[in-house]
């Protein structure tokens, strides 16, 4: 590399890091909550954050920890909402650099849109038992296959005690039909109750968690069960996902195109200039036990 690809090196690295402290800057100087993602969060290093398949509304009063937000899906003629709270900012070091943070900070696209399958296709949801893994903030899947699926109970999960505790606020905000629990749960292996679903979005892009994401999901799902699993390819992580799960003796099947209108806000975003399919489109994977 000669001395002029290597300032050119160093001055890209040096925008990466200034947009990142300009991530944590404005969530510090945001007293009262994040704001749901716009379509494209000039903070963000995603730059196309949201699908636009969920609407949001702030809603009144909040209280001295929360902004309460109400999340709605349109399919149709029929209209599906949940309320979730945002947490009004505070850091601890764990918040930082402690176990995956990610859902702290927003609704990402795989979680939109595999809130948007579930509503889609509800009759595949009941009568059965969920669990939801990595579910961040808002679990926002999982709860709305609590509330509008009529599965038989729903387990929401994440492995930081911050989001489990503010998806229970959101748990006891919103009316269920049926028996729906939040718990905290770290990856790797697992003995306890299988699911007939297991939903999972966007858990897959760090390569340390991968095998012990799969071993959870080996010991959670019922032979019989399926897992949807949403994520964007991000280089090679989806397909090494895959790989990893064939190995353990999954069973991997990779939908691209599993929702019309889905697909059809995906080809109106490819002109956008910041778009990229690698990192913005999520792609369904249903697991299934061989």
């Amino acid at each position: 590399m000669d001395q002029k690809d290597l300032v050119v090196v160093k001055n890209e690295a040096k925008k990466v890091a200034r947009r990142r402290w300009a991530i944590l800057a404005k969530a510090l100087k945001s007293p009262v909550g994040s704001e749901p993602s716009s379509p494209t969060d000039e903070f963000s290093l995603r730059r196309i954050s949201s699908f636009m398949l969920l609407q949001t509304q702030q809603l009144r009063p909040h209280d001295h920890k929360r902004t309460w937000y109400s999340y709605s899906i349109r399919i149709g003629l029929s209209e599906y909402s949940i309320v979730i709270g945002h947490r009004i900012r505070t850091f601890s070091a764990e918040d930082l650099m402690g176990f995956n943070n990610t859902g702290n900070i927003c609704i990402w696209p795989s979680e939109e849109t595999l809130s948007y399958y579930v509503c889609s296709n509800l009759a595949q949801f009941a009568d059965k038992t969920i669990l939801e893994l990595g579910g961040g903030m808002s679990c926002l899947a999982g709860l709305f296959a609590a509330k509008y699926a009529a599965p038989k109970a729903v387990t929401v999960t994440d492995g930081n005690k911050h989001s489990v505790e503010n998806v229970q606020a959101a748990l006891d905000y919103n009316q269920f039909a049926c028996p729906v629990d939040c718990k905290l749960l770290k990856w790797g292996s697992h003995e306890g109750p299988l699911y007939d679903v297991i939903l999972c979005a966007d858990c897959l892009f760090f390569d340390d968690a991968r095998a012990d994401l799969i071993e959870c999901l080996w010991g959670c799902l019922d032979a019989r069960g399926v897992a949807f699993v949403m994520a964007p390819k991000r280089g090679g992580t989806l397909d090494h996902f895959i790989a990893q799960s064939e190995i353990k003796g999954f069973k991997c099947r990779k939908i691209v195109n599993y929702n019309q209108v889905v697909w059809e806000k995906r080809l109106a975003l490819i002109e956008h200039c910041e778009y990229d399919d690698d990192i913005h489109y999520p792609i369904l994977i249903e697991v299934t036990k061989v």
